[in-house]
């Protein structure tokens, strides 16, 4: 995703879409679940478990935005798995009535299935060479996140780190999904 010309330039009010979408995603993904984690660990206890789920599921989100400043073209893929699997770890949640838990999971859920359902088309960067213009701007805000939070680091090893943490997310993955299947199985047995 080096800089090139490009014979299609991007639109202006395309390329600060992107941005938006990349502002979007720290405000409802990061900072407003951390402030809720906060709060569950004060007054909202049975929001817990959701929310310790929820941030696994995320995860797959900042190791996107690593593998993006890294330039691996993985990260579109990831992105949208991702944003599928943050709606999916948030189906279910215990009962609570507290409002600001209940509105942002709605957001969240309906800015990440809408997310994923209009990033299929960025699929398509993952085998273009050379990247277009679009695949380039969704680089853009995450390459200038980069610069902030590790300003000494090169983008390839942030990228590198980025495949390092699609591979934790995996291996943490099967094993909670393998704990889960020895469990059921342990009760199916003592049930007996």
């Amino acid at each position: 995703m080096t800089t090139m010309p490009d014979e299609h330039p991007l639109p202006t009010w395309l390329r600060g879409l992107v941005r938006l979408d990349f502002v979007a995603a720290v405000l409802l993904t990061v900072l407003a679940p951390l402030v809720l984690l906060i709060r569950a660990c004060t007054r909202h206890r049975e929001q817990l478990p959701t929310l310790l789920a929820y941030w696994r599921s995320s995860s797959l989100l900042m190791v996107t935005v690593y593998l993006l400043v890294g330039e691996r073209r993985i990260a579109f893929l990831t992105g949208i798995a991702a944003r599928l699997l943050i709606p999916f770890t948030l189906r279910v949640a215990p009962p609570t009535t507290d409002r600001w838990f209940l509105r942002w999971r709605q957001a969240v859920r309906g800015y990440c299935l809408l997310g994923a359902v209009l990033n299929i088309p960025m699929l398509h960067c993952m085998r273009s060479h050379p990247p277009a213009a679009i695949c380039r701007a969704y680089a853009e805000p995450p390459r200038e996140f980069a610069t902030l939070l590790h300003p000494r680091a090169a983008p390839e090893q942030l990228g590198q780190l980025g495949v390092w943490g699609v591979w934790a997310f995996l291996a943490g993955a099967v094993l909670v999904r393998g704990n889960a299947a020895l469990r059921r199985r342990d009760r199916c047995y003592n049930a007996q």
